[in-house]
């Protein structure tokens, strides 16, 4: 009697499981086709064939379906910037490493860079759990700091005068990559023939040379 409670409790267990993982995927598809504002919790059950009540069985609105998807992102990129930040050389080399590693999340999780990124401009403006709110806010420290880090390390070892903080450097360089990539998804670069990571380099060269590393 306890085998075959046990085995239904696990055949249960199965069944909740793939129907989460149903109706994240059935978001992550509505999300990124309608943006988070236009979407509904009908929409996304009819993407996972699901009834909208099965749907707050498990989620209490599209909100918590939304934020659980950042949070999802945000693991991911920290996962690709953690590994950049243990690359052996000098500071900038490190951030060089950083940056690259924020180029491959774009390019290799664009769906998910988009969701946090650009539709509707990401998690800021979801109405989010408290819990959930938290999490995800502490997430995006994570992956700043890693950044700020980075920079703290450039500025201290280039001995860079500055009056500036490490986060205001951080915000100023991290926006000049971040506009790249909002220039790329617009698809300019396409109009002119031009790479990517061409960009970048060339970006990454012009703040060596600001830095005074030839």
């Amino acid at each position: 009697m306890k085998a075959l409670s046990k085995a239904l409790s696990q055949r249960q267990q199965a069944e909740k499981q793939e129907r989460i993982e149903r109706i994240m995927n059935a978001g992550r598809k509505v999300f990124l086709k309608k943006g988070y504002l236009s979407s509904t919790i009908r929409d996304i059950a009819l993407e996972a064939e699901l009834s909208p009540g099965l749907i707050y069985f498990y989620f209490k609105g599209k909100d918590e379906i939304y934020g659980r998807i950042c949070k999802e992102a945000f693991h991911i990129l920290l996962g690709y910037l953690k590994e950049a930040a243990k690359t052996a050389g000098d500071a900038f080399e490190r951030a060089e490493a950083i940056a690259y590693a924020y180029i491959d999340f774009y390019t290799s999780h664009n769906n998910y860079f988009d969701i946090i990124s650009f539709k509707d401009m990401g998690f800021k403006k979801v109405g989010v759990s408290e819990k959930l709110q938290k999490e995800l806010d502490n997430l995006s420290f994570d992956t700043l700091s890693i950044f700020n880090d980075s920079v703290t390390d450039l500025i201290k070892e280039r001995n860079i005068q500055t009056d500036a903080d490490s986060w205001k450097l951080t915000f100023a360089l991290w926006g000049f990559i971040e506009g790249s990539l909002f220039i790329h998804k617009r698809g300019y670069f396409d109009i002119f023939d031009l790479n990517l990571k061409d960009v970048i380099e060339l970006q990454l060269q012009i703040i060596k040379e600001g830095t005074g590393r030839k």
